[in-house]
């Protein structure tokens, strides 16, 4: 079946919300004393995909097969900053494919529609993070021309 990727709309905010904490609960898999699920579970989600969907620096992408939705990806222009010593980029916050649906192209799909999106915004450059434990998605990244920039680092002082 073919994948089709389309910019999201309000009918759109209950996948959203699914992606987004199946997402989040991936990342707690990965390490529970970085990453939180939000208090309000699937709510908060849906609340802040609303609030996302009416900003303009915002574009969310959704892939479907047979108008089922299957993933998504999160991309939004952030501001310079001193801190981090960088211009105005467009970062891509999220990308999610059903792990029913891996292996189709989804994935390689969004993050190229998530990379044009970034263009139209009017961006000259594409940024995002992803663990340095996940060698596979990080050499997926890698073949699709990113390069690695930083890695975060944490100190727990419980």
């Amino acid at each position: 079946m073919a994948i089709r990727i389309r910019t999201a709309k309000d009918s759109d905010i209950a996948a959203l919300a699914e992606f987004g904490l199946a997402l989040a609960t991936v990342h707690v898999e990965i390490d529970d004393r970085r990453f939180v699920l939000p208090e309000g579970g699937i709510h908060a989600f849906v609340e802040f995909f609303k609030g996302e969907l009416t900003r303009p620096e915002t574009i969310l992408l959704i892939a479907e097969e047979q108008r089922t939705p299957v993933g998504y990806a999160f991309v939004r222009m952030e501001p310079a900053s001193i801190e981090a010593l960088c211009e105005t980029s467009a970062w891509l916050h999220d990308v999610y494919v059903d792990p029913r649906f891996r292996g189709r192209g989804a994935g390689r799909q969004l993050v190229l529609a998530a990379i044009d999106s970034a263009k139209q915004l009017g961006s000259s450059n594409f940024m995002l993070g992803v663990s340095p434990a996940n060698t596979q998605v990080r050499q997926f990244y890698e073949r699709l021309g990113l390069r690695a920039t930083m890695i975060e680092m944490r100190l727990d002082l419980e």
